[in-house]
């Protein structure tokens, strides 16, 4: 599976689908454009997912090969600062960065590792959380918000909760045992609500307003389909956007102002979207109303979710030169250092940074450095920044994990 990519490979498919809308002024018929990619790691299927901060990426690899550090001050020629490696050779395959300090989600035993950043080019670890600390072994999936870390090990039905308002000095606060039948594949938090997507079929979503002191309150469960892989939600709480990573899976769309009875508006999947893709893999949702999905062979896809119940395709960028081949390509995607430099994750070819701008008929200003989670500093009254920042990013399981349905 997959492709060895050459060093400097520029070979990238350009997928203009810009539609004319018949809804919201503020969305114009663009192009994405290519500004720039670096590919650091040789190997085949090394990426994992991709984070920024300032003048920073910071890309995962679930290989062991560590996790990388760019400077993309020009986002038209990434260098490689450095590479944070364990000793272990631990695969990254998720990563959190904020206010300089990053968030480091290690499988296969590798915990959780809170790091130093500072100074990006000489990353320092503060503090090792694993299992003889309360946390998870293996952490496929972190959030943080409001001092707290939330994980998720894509092997059980646990999140575990730690203290990381000294990062560190982390300490183990509790466990929010769900009740998924497989297990908990991601988390996301916004304001005082958790979002756990469970590979069992159902998204469930837990008041934690006082997580430090009180067991979190579950609220409702969302019918987001087999292998809900990863979530995120508008500022004002109404609107879930799903991901189920499965063969021909699809993009959903929940109305959830109440919780305990959530209604279904909408429904995206390759075929609606005349794509060639196994699987969708991240939702990030900008600004409330600009949804960009990584789906893998298909690259980047950006929905205009002005009318939720019927969402518009306005365009894509084409990391990929295949069709579908079974979980390759494009991993990830974050948008919030600003529209003219998106960051993607292809498995492939490393890096690969956009220009997003068209996609708004007025550009949309870059935020001011969101860090880790801006969601949390948003919706604590952050001033500055309109767009609501994704920060989890959702991520899937190993190919080698035994529970995981193989792709076809």
């Amino acid at each position: 599976m997959g492709r060895v990519v050459a060093k400097g490979e520029a070979a990238r498919v350009l997928a203009v689908a810009a539609f004319a809308l018949a809804t919201g002024p503020a969305v114009a018929r663009a192009e994405i454009a290519l500004r720039g990619e670096l590919d650091p790691y040789p190997g085949d299927d090394v990426y994992a997912d991709v984070w920024g901060e300032g003048d920073y990426a910071y890309i995962g690899t679930h290989k062991g090969t560590g996790l990388g550090i760019v400077d993309i001050s020009d986002p038209s020629a990434p260098t490689l600062v450095t590479t944070y490696a364990a000793t272990s050779g631990t695969p990254f395959k998720d990563v959190k960065v904020h206010d300089g300090i990053g968030y480091f989600a290690g499988e296969a035993g590798g915990g959780l590792h809170i790091v130093d950043l500072a100074d990006p080019s000489t990353p320092t670890l503060l503090a090792h959380v694993g299992s003889a600390d309360g946390g998870h072994a293996s952490v496929h999936n972190v959030f943080v918000a409001d001092g707290f870390a939330y994980e998720a090990d894509s092997r059980t039905e646990t999140i575990v909760v730690l203290d990381v308002s000294d990062p560190a000095n982390p300490f183990f606060v509790r466990n929010i045992v769900t009740p998924d039948t497989v297990f908990i594949h991601d988390v996301t938090v916004i304001g005082t609500r958790l979002y756990a997507s469970g590979f069992g079929g159902s998204t469930y979503i837990y008041d934690i307003a006082d997580v430090g002191s009180l067991a979190p309150t579950l609220l409702g469960s969302v019918p987001t389909g087999a292998q809900s892989h990863s979530s995120w939600v508008s500022s004002d709480g109404s609107l879930l956007i799903s991901a189920q990573e499965i063969s021909d899976g699809d993009v959903k769309i929940f109305d959830i102002a109440n919780p305990a009875a959530p209604v279904l508006l909408s429904s995206v999947d390759r075929t609606s979207l005349g794509i060639d893709a196994f699987t969708p893999h991240n939702p990030f949702l900008f600004d409330d109303t600009l949804l960009f999905v990584s789906w893998y062979e298909a690259g980047v896809i950006a929905l205009d979710l002005a009318d939720p119940s019927d969402p518009k395709l306005l365009g894509s960028y084409d990391t990929y030169p295949g069709g579908a081949n079974g979980e390759d390509g494009n991993w990830g995607v974050y948008p919030l250092l600003g529209l003219d430099r998106v960051l993607l994750s292809d498995m492939d070819a490393g890096l690969v940074i956009v220009d997003a701008t068209a996609l708004v008929a007025a550009p949309v200003p870059a935020l001011p450095g969101p860090g880790l989670l801006a969601v949390a500093a948003l919706l604590a009254g952050f001033a500055g920044s309109s767009p609501i920042v994704r920060a989890g990013a959702a991520r899937r399981r190993s190919r080698s994990d035994p529970t995981k349905t193989p792709p076809t």
